[in-house]
């Protein structure tokens, strides 16, 4: 499920490799007529080899390549139509998608789809934006990915501000697994009374204590003191002192 665009493995290839796989003449056809119906750029990909075995034209129109010798395009080609910064993202969750697939029992390996969203630059120059799935079609006899089905189509989204979209899709359940560790939520400024009363908390005052010491009310005391919950979301003072403590908000 790494993304890969080598297509240096010319089409006359196709048939003697499909005698050492599990690639079928069957599937073959329907992969063909899948191309031919949806004008979709489609791929087979061998993890093993790290070549495409099967390569649409209409893969090398998406591109930007129709018309050229397209046993001749080599992946550093194709890579160099790839948003720079786009690039190493999709290589970070190719990764992530295929240690979760590789994680599951074997059976259920095939049930999974990626689908991401990233830019690539057109023969004028712009940057677009397409959408790709990756298939997990066939397994070797140990179970490891040996074929992956590439689709890919120009977004009906140009938004090109979005940065890279991806997903992982168990096919069978309609299961989303969101792989992307979740970002911390942001932490508002706390004000300097604030500050000066979590310092009190810290050190195990009471709300009474804080109180006498700051000569306001305990009222006023409480009331900060769920103000700084909520600006740390914390569920109770001692979150609240280390989520600070690791922000260095406090030391």
């Amino acid at each position: 499920m790494e993304r890969n665009t080598d297509l240096s493995l010319p089409h006359m290839h196709v048939h003697s490799y499909m005698r050492e796989t599990n690639v079928g003449a069957n599937q073959l056809l329907l992969v063909n007529a899948l191309a031919e119906l949806s004008n979709s750029g489609i791929t087979i990909y061998d993890m093993n080899r790290g070549v495409h075995v099967y390569t649409s034209s209409s893969f090398y129109k998406v591109f930007g390549f129709e018309g050229i010798n397209e046993g001749d395009v080599s992946n550093s080609v194709f890579d160099s139509r790839v948003h720079p910064a786009d690039l190493r993202i999709l290589a970070k969750n190719g990764a992530l998608a295929m240690k979760y697939v590789m994680e599951r029992p074997v059976p259920f390996r095939k049930d999974y789809k990626m689908i991401t969203e990233y830019r690539i630059k057109n023969n004028g120059g712009n940057y677009i934006q397409v959408t790709e799935s990756h298939h997990v079609l066939e397994l070797d006899q140990c179970g490891n990915i040996a074929l992956s089905l590439g689709i890919i189509n120009v977004s009906p989204n140009q938004s090109l501000g979005q940065g890279v979209r991806f997903q992982l899709i168990n096919c069978h359940t309609g299961q989303l697994i969101d792989l992307l560790p979740k970002a911390e939520p942001a932490i508002k400024e706390l004000t300097l009374r604030e500050h000066e009363i979590l310092e009190m908390i810290r050190k195990g005052k009471l709300s009474k204590e804080i109180s006498a010491l700051l000569s306001i009310s305990v009222h006023t005391v409480n009331t900060h003191r769920q103000r700084i919950l909520e600006k740390l979301n914390a569920g109770n003072a001692m979150e609240a002192i280390i989520r600070a403590l690791d922000r260095g908000i406090i030391s």
